[in-house]
């Protein structure tokens, strides 16, 4: 178009139509019929269809349709770029060949292109085709000057809550005669804490090339791998009768404790927690050691296999809470215990017995060698089942319940171990090791890998 066409087309669109208007105001005045600014200010989504791909109890595969509110995915407005869309893709299975916008708003005239390369005038009732990219085009009421901008609305290609997992090199002659681990993400490096043959070792790889292993012997007459911790990027344990503390897991020293514990068996963002004859004690940094309070059951202190995890209270950053696990003094009997901390003042709660009995569907899972890690704002649970790895248990209720991924398998099924351990690295992948097979497999909710886009635009 001419630009003298176009002045005359939105002057008798801007006379003729005062009451249809992408613009907030219900009628255009004379000065927004002189003005030349031309931006769109606000866009929302409004309701889509999604197909499902799910299936029925028998196991056959079926699809069925649902309705998505868009105003769930915020579109973002870059001024600056002329771009418009959605940093948060709308979930696969979405339809975006029919979309409708539940709000947008101008200052000016607003048009999109058609496929044939025209300019129409936008109307809010309009179904339009976002397979592809879609030009929008702002004209100042004074016809004057326009703002193009290119409207993308992204669908994810991939299941965003599928758990995706790639087998890495098998390790069997390492893993083979492994008969207890723990293991931790540090620096770019996976740490593996073992008895090997009988023999205190440190297995460690970076995650860039996890076939590279090195196995180094640790120079300890007792030592159990369960009750070590990384606290502030220091390795702690107990053996031969200290604390010992280390920066790489393979060079250790004596942390001057005066306590020393019978285990190390959990820690928060800030504190070591311990037992000691029956008895829970804190600390800092591994050398001054407090009593810290329990309730009146003490007498179900796990006294073997520690497992636990630390994680901040969704509703207060200021809170958090610990699970510690494992088993009692009979050595097949599992108890699980709670402490929520407030990091801000001194006043914490006590150790607290989670009762496994009849009130609780779904209690601490009693798997051998159950162990949990905190993953996706949930705590998982894995342990052996036979001889493989059993179903993952989640809680999303900071361990009070305990639900068993029954019928599918979040990871592979039927994954030879006669124990294991696992980790979560800073790209939210989950490491799992198994003993005797060897077989070490990587995974990850699809989700946790998406790029953040840029959602604030200032300039």
């Amino acid at each position: 178009m001419k630009k003298s066409f176009i002045g005359t087309w939105l002057l008798t669109i801007c006379w003729g139509c005062l009451t249809f208007s992408c613009n907030t105001e219900d009628s255009i005045d004379s000065t927004s019929l002189n003005s030349n600014h031309c931006a769109i200010t606000d866009i929302t989504l409004g309701s889509l269809i999604r197909t499902i791909q799910s299936q029925t109890s028998s196991g056959k595969d079926t699809t069925y349709n649902t309705t998505l509110s868009g105003s769930l995915y915020a579109l973002y407005i870059d001024q600056y770029k002329g771009e418009i869309y959605n940093p948060d893709s709308l979930p696969i299975g979405t339809h975006v060949d029919k979309v409708i916008f539940s709000n947008i708003s101008s200052d000016g005239i607003l048009s999109y292109r058609t496929a044939n390369g025209t300019d129409t005038l936008f109307s809010r009732t309009d179904t339009l085709d976002f397979t592809h990219p879609r030009t929008f085009i702002c004209y100042s009421y004074s016809g004057k000057a326009k703002k193009e901008y290119t409207v993308s609305i992204n669908v994810h290609q991939v299941n965003s809550e599928l758990f995706v997992w790639q087998q890495q090199a098998n390790a069997h002659d390492i893993w083979t005669d492994i008969t207890l681990q723990k293991a931790f993400y540090k620096d770019a490096q996976l740490n593996v804490f073992a008895l090997k043959a009988g023999q205190p070792v440190c297995i460690s790889a970076p995650t860039s090339s996890p076939q590279n292993w090195t196995v180094t012997y640790l120079p300890f007459s007792s030592f159990n791998p369960s009750n070590i911790q990384l606290l502030h990027n220091i390795f702690y344990m107990v053996a031969d009768n200290k604390v010992m503390r280390s920066d790489d897991g393979i060079h250790w020293s004596d942390s001057g404790s005066s306590l020393v514990p019978d285990a190390l068996t959990a820690h928060s963002s800030s504190h070591l927690y311990a037992i000691k004859d029956g008895a829970m004690y804190v600390s800092a940094d591994g050398a001054v050691w407090e009593s810290d309070a329990v309730e009146n059951a003490s007498h179900l202190l796990p006294a073997s296999h520690f497992t636990s995890v630390w994680m901040p209270m969704s509703f207060n950053s200021n809170f958090e809470y610990v699970i510690m696990g494992g088993l009692l003094q009979d050595g097949t009997t599992p108890t699980e215990w709670k402490k929520v901390i407030d990091n801000k003042d001194s006043n914490t709660e006590p150790w607290n017995y989670f009762n496994a009995g009849n009130d609780i569907t779904f209690p601490y899972p009693s798997l051998p060698g159950t162990q949990i890690i905190a993953y996706d704002n949930r705590i998982y649970s894995l342990g052996i089942q036979g001889d493989t790895l059993s179903l993952f248990s989640i809680s999303n209720d900071g361990g009070r319940t305990w639900i068993p991924q029954s019928n599918t398998y979040l990871h592979p099924a039927g994954i030879p171990a006669s124990n294991f351990s696992w980790t979560i690295d800073k790209d939210k992948y989950m490491w799992i090791f198994c003993g005797g097979s060897g077989d070490i497999w990587r995974g990850r909710i699809n989700r946790l890998g998406f790029k953040n886009n840029q959602t604030s635009f200032t300039q």
